[in-house]
């Protein structure tokens, strides 16, 4: 999941917070993954050269997800040249009152990972000459994140979220909508069905034997 197969992020996130205690459904899920990864033992990753952007993240939650503190779950993945490099599905540290609140956070957890990947970027030579642009399917949250404001609904909030902000206002990211249904990111914090979960992770650039040998 760390290193290979960010499909299964959402699911090892979501089963590793009962570790402690799992109960006979924790362990039917997690013999679902099993199965799941035994059907797709030959899918990987797959790098191609491309003359894409250099550098564009996604970035997700999914509001009030745990059942038993109801804290949301952000998602997020970054692709350098169209290639999928780094990815991360956490559960949030605080309790989002709103599901704008919980794509805020997201947002700004993946604003850091924008800057850390934009400076290695730019130490090997890759300089990008243009903002790292970061998808977002909720209309609000980028309303909240651009215009400084608007803050009367979420003036409560950690002020480290507030990141994402600063680093708008520096050029350094600009975020822009995407329809949920182009999401990429849907995919690391949420079950979806299957037809749009094998959507997702083929646009994360995970592919089986048969596609491989096509793009070859």
């Amino acid at each position: 999941m760390l290193s290979s197969r960010p499909d299964i992020c959402a699911a090892v996130n979501l089963l590793s917070r009962f570790q402690n205690a799992p109960t006979e459904e924790h362990w039917k899920a997690l013999k679902r993954v099993v199965r799941y990864l035994q059907g797709t033992k030959d899918f990987s990753l797959v790098y191609s050269r491309t003359k894409n952007d250099p550098l564009i993240g996604y970035a997700d939650a999914d509001w009030g997800s745990d059942v038993n503190d109801r804290r949301s779950t952000s998602g997020f993945c970054f692709k350098i040249f169209d290639n999928t490099v780094t990815w991360v599905t956490r559960k949030q540290s605080t309790v989002s009152l709103s599901s704008t609140e919980a794509e805020y956070v997201s947002l700004s957890q993946a604003a850091c990972e924008a800057i850390w990947l934009r400076n290695l970027a730019t130490e090997f030579g890759v300089d990008p000459d243009s903002p790292v642009v970061i998808f977002e399917d909720n209309q609000s949250c980028i309303q909240v994140a651009k215009e400084p404001r608007d803050q009367k609904r979420l003036k409560h909030i950690d002020i480290r979220y507030n990141f994402v902000r600063e680093r708008i206002e520096e050029h350094e990211i600009e975020v822009q909508y995407i329809p949920t249904g182009k999401q990429v990111a849907d995919l690391l914090t949420k079950g979806l069905p299957t037809d749009v979960f094998k959507k997702h992770r083929q646009a994360l650039g995970l592919r089986g034997g048969v596609e491989k040998q096509t793009l070859g």
